[in-house]
């Protein structure tokens, strides 16, 4: 490279530095500072985009109306509702099941320590409500991840006695993906403060 080139090479890093490390944050799919702006539909592409169960992750989100101009903490916020709404319903399932008298001692037993698991994962989602308010995301995960970890107890139950199946796992599957979904959202906007 001659001289006249070099030092038009280094004006340009000089001038452009910012552009330059903004793109290369573009390219390893990173919210950058002229990102934050991003809201709503926009926001939810490039966040589902990193997560694990895109799909869900777009018509779960998507299906709130507040999302269409959310940010990244809103985003978060509807995530956890969504998982708290989903944690409710399972709740509300096995309190059906444990009502109906056809089921072994076993699986009863089973849906009782279920119910508790749910009741504790509802907890730990509002124990992540609380946290991200007080914009504490290492603790939001935390409690996510131990609200998964109570759901993944309920199944494992079921599993400790040969012939025994859950007739929770598409239920608990599902909460499990949207509890991932909330992670991926809260580590962007951990990633983007």
């Amino acid at each position: 490279m001659n001289t006249i080139s070099s030092v038009f090479f280094i004006l340009i890093l000089a001038f452009r530095p910012h552009q330059i490390l903004a793109q290369e944050d573009q390219d390893l799919g990173l919210i950058t500072p002229n990102q934050k702006s991003l809201l709503g539909e926009e926001l939810i592409a490039q966040v589902c985009d990193q997560a694990i169960y895109k799909n869900l992750c777009l018509s779960s989100l998507q299906s709130v109306p507040e999302s269409k101009d959310a940010d990244l903490f809103e985003l978060t916020t509807i995530a956890l509702k969504l998982a708290a709404a989903n944690a409710t319903e399972i709740k509300n399932y096995v309190q059906k099941l444990l009502n109906n008298s056809h089921s072994d001692p076993y699986t009863q037993q089973c849906l009782a320590d279920c119910s508790e698991n749910y009741e504790d994962a509802l907890d730990r989602i509002e124990d992540s409500l609380k946290a991200l308010e007080s914009k504490g995301y290492n603790d939001v995960n935390t409690w996510v991840t131990a609200a998964m970890a109570d759901a993944e107890s309920c199944e494992e139950g079921f599993l400790d006695r040969p012939g025994h199946k859950s007739p929770l796992t598409g239920r608990s599957t599902i909460f499990n993906q949207l509890c991932s979904i909330t992670l991926t959202i809260t580590n962007f906007l951990a990633g983007s403060v």
